[in-house]
């Protein structure tokens, strides 16, 4: 199977086959008495793939990085890079998606479990439980069949994210509600949202440690506290209560969810949220 990729303007092909992707280049015939040796031009790319070798996405290299390179999805993730979150450490640019990865049945397509935004916000928006978000339970959504479902990379809206980094919007958005309901202040639940990220977001009650990384994770807390505090908003309501004879005053407060946009999760975290609520930064 042969895939092309345009980088800086020129077309590379590159060829699948035994679980494996080579870059094809073509060569020149040269006379047989010149011994030189001719130069390869390879592009400057991080082509990733599935662990069959087929093509799913590709990186611009940094400044200092190797320029070129094959590698499964996989071990970009252990590498910790991400193409979701400019101002996150580990960022590279996306410049290519396989445009069969929204093909049902490709050999790209399985390679994702598929979503819009706005199936993540039908499950964003319902009311659960703090610890309903620890690992394996009904609010962990990157485990979730309705969610993640353990697949490594999702497609949302013809992009590809790391699972674990959409994962953590459901809780934002969650702890969100539960800090502005509490709070009164949407730029304070958004601040405590992120804290209890930091400490809480990879899902363990027991032994988790404070986040204090400049990483993705903590940006996509941001993005779903962002959208959450545009989404909802606060409403009191006076009730009166009579008790032995008396009548009495009692006030509820209740947050209601009226949607309003997706662009705070579709779009990265520019740097004035950041420098507002990037809370890990300071």
């Amino acid at each position: 199977m042969d895939t092309t990729i345009k980088v800086d303007g020129i077309d590379y092909i590159f060829e699948t086959s035994n679980n494996k992707t080579e870059l094809k280049i073509k060569s020149e015939s040269t006379p047989s008495k010149d011994k030189k040796p001719q130069a390869i031009k390879t592009p400057d790319v991080w082509v990733i793939t599935r662990k069959n070798g087929v093509p799913l996405f590709a990186l611009r290299p940094a400044t200092g990085d190797k320029t070129f390179r094959i590698i499964t999805a996989e071990q970009l993730y252990k590498e910790k890079f991400q193409w979701f979150e400019p101002l996150a450490d580990s960022y590279r640019e996306l410049i290519w998606v396989n445009p069969t990865s929204s093909v049902a049945g490709s050999d790209s397509y399985v390679a994702y479990r598929h979503f819009s935004w706005q199936k993540i916000i039908d499950f964003s928006i319902i009311d659960r439980w703090s610890i309903s978000f620890n690992k394996g339970l009904p609010g962990d959504w990157k485990a979730n069949d309705e969610g993640g479902a353990g697949y490594l990379m999702v497609f949302v809206d013809g992009r590809p994210y790391w699972t674990d980094g959409v994962g953590q919007i459901p809780f934002s958005v969650d702890t969100f509600k539960m800090y502005y309901k509490e709070l009164g202040s949407k730029s304070e639940a958004i601040i405590k949202t992120i804290e209890t990220g930091m400490q809480y977001g990879s899902g363990d009650v027991v032994g988790s440690t404070l986040d204090k990384t400049n990483e993705y994770d903590n940006f996509m807390v941001l993005r779903g506290a962002l959208w959450a505090s545009e989404n909802h908003s606060l409403h009191k309501e006076i009730h009166k209560v009579t008790v032995r004879g008396f009548v009495h005053e009692r006030t509820t407060t209740n947050v209601t969810y009226t949607q309003t946009s997706r662009s705070r999760l579709q779009n990265s975290i520019s740097s004035e949220p950041l420098g507002k609520y990037g809370v890990w930064k300071k």
